[in-house]
């Protein structure tokens, strides 16, 4: 409970758009970095940011999945090697970096999200649709969760082999209550946002205070050094 806290508390210390902007340089470093050594100096740097807001157990499983696929890249390439697919490596290999700044991103509450981004000049539309793919992607995930927990009561994920034996049951069972969730989700966050106000024009504020702090100018700078570095050197 200790180290939940201090985890919650080091993330509330960081403003949102520090985390949008590290989200946005892993992007750039993985489009534009040709460098294997540049790309894993910046996926190191993303790691010990997740070490420091006390993400360990993840940090793990992104550094296993990154140098499994690196490893894998680099023998099929050296060997000729076509399975499994260098593309489907690759596309881990190069995703893997975006996504560990984006696990931060959906880790911040969306009010204080909200709070941040609205302090960049950028339109509220494009704000708003920025905000709700942040937390599609989680939100997808919960559900999920909860159907594979309903799938295991029913008894339909019995076993490895009656999941092969039967997969479009699977499938069935899987996706449909999916959709239909999602269908439902939606209309929720549309009620939620008109009820919020989220067509007033005037001037919206927020319970959240969003400020850049020591800690944030650390973040921003290092990793704008790192970023210029590993795209152009």
């Amino acid at each position: 409970m200790i180290d939940w806290e201090k985890t919650n508390n080091r993330l509330d210390k960081i403003d949102g758009r520090t985390i949008f902007f590290l989200t946005v340089c892993s992007c750039f470093i993985t489009f534009l970095s040709t460098s294997m050594l540049n790309h894993a100096l910046y996926t190191i740097w993303l790691l010990l940011i997740l070490c420091f807001f006390g993400f360990l157990k993840q940090s793990l499983y992104f550094s296993s999945f990154y140098l499994l696929s690196l490893i894998g890249l680099i023998i099929e390439t050296n060997h000729n090697i076509s399975f499994p697919s260098p593309l489907l490596l690759s596309m881990i290999y190069k995703l893997i970096l975006p996504a560990m700044s984006a696990y931060l991103l959906i880790k911040i509450p969306s009010g204080k999200l909200t709070a941040s981004l609205r302090k960049i000049p950028i339109p509220n539309k494009f704000m708003l649709v920025l905000i709700v793919m942040l937390r599609f992607a989680p939100t997808i995930i919960y559900e999920f969760g909860e159907v594979k927990e309903a799938m295991k009561i029913r008894g339909f994920l019995k076993s490895f082999t009656n999941i092969f034996s039967h997969p479009l049951n699977t499938l069935e069972y899987a996706i449909v209550p999916m959709v239909f969730r999602s269908l439902t989700i939606s209309d929720e966050l549309a009620a939620s946002a008109i009820v919020r106000g989220i067509e007033s024009p005037y001037n919206k504020d927020s319970y959240y205070i969003s400020i850049i702090t020591y800690i944030d100018i650390i973040l921003l700078l290092i990793s704008t050094l790192l970023a210029v570095y590993c795209c152009f050197f």
